[in-house]
């Protein structure tokens, strides 16, 4: 093993341990803490046996290994950046949602005397 493959692998090695170690103190749902997991330890194995991601890329028809991960990079981006998106979109409407709520219990009333009140008089400020 090169230098290399031994420090990444030391890496990826610390990172899987800290995610298995502060499993229950994790905030994320159990599918994203499994696919953490597999995550590291695929890329511990890929650093390690770097020919096993060249088979894997000739059974898939792809020329490189390097290609292969390419690839797969480039489809997560695009899975993270569509998932982003519809939650900031669903955050968007939460936050229009709340502040019309928010509105509408602290509008101001006027009074039936068809004097329009000021916000100071409906709290109970008094003037001097």
């Amino acid at each position: 093993m090169s230098a290399f493959q031994i420090l990444a692998v030391s890496v990826l090695g610390g990172v899987f341990l800290r995610d298995l170690l502060k499993w229950s103190r994790s905030p994320a749902s159990l599918l994203v803490r499994v696919l953490r997991l597999a995550v590291w330890a695929g890329s511990g194995v890929a650093i390690t046996i770097p020919s096993l991601i060249q088979e894997v890329a000739q059974l898939l028809g792809i020329g490189r290994g390097a290609d292969v991960v390419l690839y797969l990079f480039v489809l997560a981006f695009l899975w993270v950046s569509f998932f982003l998106y519809a939650r900031c979109l669903r955050l968007e409407r939460e936050i229009t949602a709340l502040t019309r709520h928010m509105a509408i219990r602290d509008a101001v009333r006027e009074p039936a005397s068809g004097e329009p009140s000021t916000r100071s008089e409906e709290v109970g400020v008094k003037k001097s």
